[in-house]
């Protein structure tokens, strides 16, 4: 008993010996920055990162993460030219003084993919600042320096979807991790925020790294916040609530969150969006194109007059140069107005110069309503829809463009693209539910493609055997194809939807009439009239003494009379009448 107390102690003075190596880690001058860059305080960044470098000019570190603050401002997402050559300046004179220093090779390769470099080139360079920074002694001698391949992580993850090579990044940073015994926890959100660079698909794996950071760092606010933001494009209201009031719990100051929340909130609970807009207010950089979202929220709420007032003066003021997305709230304002031309002003060529993945489908959604009202527009539209499906890597966002396309399209009377469209958000989630089969069905039908129709009628009622409508468009389909009435496809096809009217005859008692008088029709394009009869007698046992079919049956009795004389003449035998599977006389 007393050893193991002695070894209770042991182990104890081990777990303190462990937390005061950790508590004197020192932590690194320039942390704080880059924090301020995670809560997309950049302005403060740029600041915090000039100062530091002022400080210590020379240090390759310092002039890396002044260059990120540089290409970080920005109001729409993507660094602007201005700001493109302003890092490139800063890159270009730090490897001049220094040569080939890693950090400023690292971040050159940024500056490099986003001017369009040969990807292979950019990552030769890449190498070379790995490759000169690898551990030279101890445990993991010959291991990646964590905090280069954070550097490159850094990077990829502030690319656009559509340059660098995100699977590299994401390799580099996989092999790093699986390096090291403990690794820094950022290195798992940069490996995360690349994940959903490369799709929708990874969600997952994204969720794990941002989860692994969290379990090194419990306090982690952004990894908490990524997570959350993850689960918004999925709508998931429990999942985005529980991980932002986490992220908030462990940083009151993380402004991101209370930007999130407040889009979250903004179409469907004004007053929570109202508080959480105040908060991102108080926590954010402070910056007069805030109005922005002032303006924004007094739209949502329904003060119109005042949200477009607030717009005006701002885009008077030169900030639509600044801050383009003011276009979308100024076109928002004047479509509820009622103004379409002045609507399509601002969000037309807003949609068509905004980098894809910067866009939101509340965006495309405006667009297509504006756009739409104006004849010759769907081409130009389903472009714009294509760049964002090609760009988002949400699931449910490539849905609701599939079906924006689809209704555009259907509304427009331009039922074949419309069925492409809709086929292609069928595709896409992966099922049918009843509705599905439906609007594929009558888009078929309108489309005057009467084999797709059919086709689809055919699904349709193998998954719900008990609903009228597959048969009913497998029908409507017969009667594209088998236009004369006299192949036979129609004939079929009634017969199959008879079976399930006279499930209930009457109930259906007029469908089963209409369709009686098809198979009339039908044995009189194919003469036979014997079968007609027949069916005229079907007719008479619903409707009796109907004055138009004993008129008819009476003439195809007559017309069978003389069927049966002229074929007695040439010696024929009598047929023997079926009424249940098409034949020609």
């Amino acid at each position: 008993m007393q050893v193991m107390k002695k070894l209770g102690l042991m182990f104890i003075g081990v777990l303190f010996v462990v937390a005061e190596l950790f508590a004197q880690t020192p932590v690194s001058p320039l942390a704080e920055g880059v924090k301020m860059l995670n809560y997309e305080k950049n302005k403060s960044a740029l600041v915090f990162f000039k100062e530091a470098m002022d400080k210590n000019p020379t240090d390759g570190e310092t002039i890396f993460w002044y260059g990120q603050a540089l290409l970080a401002q920005n109001y729409n997402g993507i660094p602007t030219a201005e700001f493109i050559k302003k890092a490139k300046d800063v890159y270009q004179a730090g490897l001049q003084a220094k040569g080939n220093d890693p950090w400023l090779l690292i971040g050159m390769s940024h500056v490099q993919t986003l001017e369009g470099a040969d990807n292979n080139a950019v990552k030769q360079n890449i190498e070379v600042a790995i490759t000169s920074t690898l551990n030279t002694k101890g445990k993991y001698k010959g291991k990646p320096n964590q905090e280069i391949i954070n550097a490159i992580g850094r990077v990829y993850s502030e690319l656009p979807i559509s340059k660098g090579d995100h699977r590299y990044a994401v390799d580099k940073l996989k092999e790093t991790i699986s390096a090291y015994d403990v690794v820094t926890p950022s290195l798992y959100v940069n490996m995360g925020i690349n994940y959903l660079k490369l799709g929708g698909e990874f969600g997952g794996e994204a969720v794990t790294a941002f989860q692994n950071a969290i379990n090194a760092d419990p306090k982690n606010a952004y990894a908490l916040y990524r997570i959350g933001k993850i689960y918004q494009t999925q709508n998931n209201k429990e999942s985005v609530e529980e991980y932002f009031k986490k992220a908030v719990d462990a940083d009151p100051a993380i402004a991101p969150v209370y930007f999130a929340l407040y889009i979250f909130y903004a179409d469907n609970n004004t007053s929570m969006a109202k508080s959480n807009l105040d908060l991102f207010l108080k926590y954010a950089d402070k910056d007069p194109i805030f109005e922005y979202f002032s303006a924004d929220y007094l739209y949502r709420s329904g003060q119109f007059d005042l949200s477009l007032e607030k717009a005006k003066a701002m885009e008077a003021a030169g900030n639509l140069t600044v801050f383009p997305t003011l276009a979308v709230l100024l076109a928002k304002n004047y479509d509820h107005k009622g103004d379409s031309i002045l609507a399509k002003s601002y969000i037309e060529p807003y949609i068509n110069n905004t980098p894809a993945e910067k866009l939101v489908n509340t965006d495309y959604e405006l667009a297509v309503k504006v756009l739409s009202r104006f004849s010759g527009n769907q081409l130009a539209l389903a472009g714009i829809l294509e760049k964002a499906i090609a760009a988002d890597t949400a699931k449910v966002n490539k849905l609701k463009y599939y079906k924006l396309g689809a209704d555009m399209y259907e509304k427009a009377s331009m039922y074949t693209d419309a069925l492409k469209w809709y086929s292609n958000l069928v595709d896409l989630k992966g099922s049918k539910a009843e509705f599905d089969y439906y609007k594929l069905a009558s888009l078929s039908l309108n489309a005057k493609n009467g084999a797709m129709t059919m086709e689809v009628a055919k699904q349709y009622i193998a998954a719900f055997p008990e609903k009228a409508q597959g048969y009913n468009f497998n029908t409507k389909g017969a009667a594209l194809i088998d236009t004369a009435n006299n192949q036979g496809i129609l004939f079929e096809a009634v017969n199959f939807q008879n079976q399930f009217l006279l499930k209930d005859s009457v109930k259906n008692k007029q469908a089963l009439v209409n369709n009686y008088y098809t198979l009339i029709g039908y044995y009189n394009e194919t003469k036979g009239y014997d079968n007609a009869v027949i069916m005229c007698d079907k007719v008479l046992e619903m409707v009796p003494n109907d004055p138009t079919t004993l008129q008819a049956k009476a003439q195809f009795v007559k017309n069978a009379e003389i069927i049966k004389k002229m074929q007695a003449a040439k010696g024929y035998k009598p047929a023997v009448s079926d009424t249940t599977a098409p034949k020609k006389n």
